[in-house]
């Protein structure tokens, strides 16, 4: 039977009590403004959360996966892009674990300290789902690359100090994709920040990259590996992101069960009526069975288990699915005043509905652990 450890319970304590206190005030501003929530993102390094899975020699804590879908389920309670920023930060920053001593230095302790946001490029305008089909393209030439594309819906886009993109180096080849990190600063950079119905917080965009020079030195990992290396990176990134969506989910989930208790219709409490107990009830069992898969998913990650893939596209999958029904059903037990701005219901029910939309490509990858990689649409 999974349960949390002795240690995990308190660790879940203090993040939930720094959460509450800390990013619970803001969390509507951020999201009313559009603004990147510098301030917090501060708060969260100097207790150790941004560097969570970065080595000690970085800065990081080089917490194990399930402590860390811990950190990131409370901190979603309270301020859901907040917690894409953490999971953002931990995965950035793994992959560039895999790049140059230099950028390495440069980089890793600046992002556990909160000071720097690197964003990661890999969907395209034509292809997303399938990324043997990207066009964005690296030439080289003397001692750099020449980066040339476009990457799309690019989180932190508007913020990030580094881009750390899939680009084609071989060109009708699945090996021919490459990881390749791009600072900021370089001439050929253009940004264009889309106007988010959730994640408004979190500056996502698009990229374009016109014939940026980069230094040899930045290409992440062997060349024409990056699909086989970041294979364990987007599982760790599909399990903590379906604990992200429950974890708003259950925050909505836990105040709808206080407003049904004090909330009276006919002379009695709504709580009393069945069809919203009910409905509740259900909604727990739910909430509290997907929270058991996505953390049996990174357990199987941090193990290395053969299929893991599948677990980690199951826990996104469920954890996507269950906090928008949650969600929206708490919502309703508020009626009008559920609708309205004045509660977090309606940017809840935003945030959980990103995680929705990456369905496809999840339905994919457990469909291929179901039926094979030969029932797969492009075999």
């Amino acid at each position: 039977m999974f349960e949390l450890s002795e240690e995990q319970k308190l660790i879940q304590k203090s993040i939930h009590q720094f959460a509450e206190k800390e990013l619970a005030p803001q969390a509507s501003h951020w999201d009313a403004t559009e603004e990147f929530p510098w301030e917090n993102v501060k708060k969260m390094a100097e207790v150790g959360l941004i560097g969570l899975r970065l080595p000690k020699i970085y800065g990081g804590s080089e917490s194990d996966l399930v402590t860390t879908g811990i950190a990131l389920e409370e901190v979603a309670r309270f301020d859901h892009n907040c917690a894409i920023i953490l999971c953002g930060s931990n995965i950035t920053g793994r992959v560039l674990l895999c790049g140059s001593e230099k950028i390495k230095a440069k980089f890793l302790p600046e992002i556990a300290k909160g000071k720097y946001i690197l964003a990661f490029g890999a969907a395209e305008p034509d292809a997303g789902s399938d990324l043997r089909a990207i066009k964005a393209i690296a030439k080289p030439r003397k001692d750099a690359w020449i980066v040339s594309g476009e990457k799309a819906m690019v989180t932190f886009a508007g913020v990030a100090h580094g881009f750390i993109v899939l680009v084609r180096t071989a060109m009708g080849r699945e090996e021919g994709i490459s990881c390749i990190f791009i600072e900021r600063d370089r001439q050929g950079i253009d940004i264009q920040r889309l106007q988010g119905f959730g994640w408004r917080a979190s500056q996502w965009g698009n990229v374009s990259f016109n014939e940026v020079k980069v230094p040899i030195q930045n290409l992440i990992g062997e060349k024409y590996n990056a699909l086989s290396m970041l294979k364990t990176t987007v599982q760790e990134q599909r399990a903590l992101t379906g604990l992200i969506a429950l974890g708003t989910a259950r925050e909505a989930l836990d105040e709808a069960i206080k407003y049904a208790k004090i909330r009276k219709v006919f002379g009695k409490p709504l709580g009393k009526f069945e069809g919203i107990q009910f409905r509740l009830a259900e909604d727990h069992t739910s909430l509290e069975a997907a929270r058991l898969l996505c953390y049996q998913a990174l357990s199987l990650i941090g193990k290395k288990s053969y299929n893991a893939s599948v677990w980690a596209a199951m826990a996104n999958l469920i954890g996507g699915e269950t906090a928008y029904r949650v969600v929206n059903n708490a919502m309703d037990v508020y009626g009008g005043l559920g609708y309205s701005r004045e509660l977090p219901f309606e940017r809840h029910l935003r945030d959980v509905k990103a995680m929705q939309i990456a369905n496809a490509t999840l339905k994919i990858e457990i469909g291929k652990g179901l039926f094979g990689k030969e029932f797969l649409p492009y075999t």
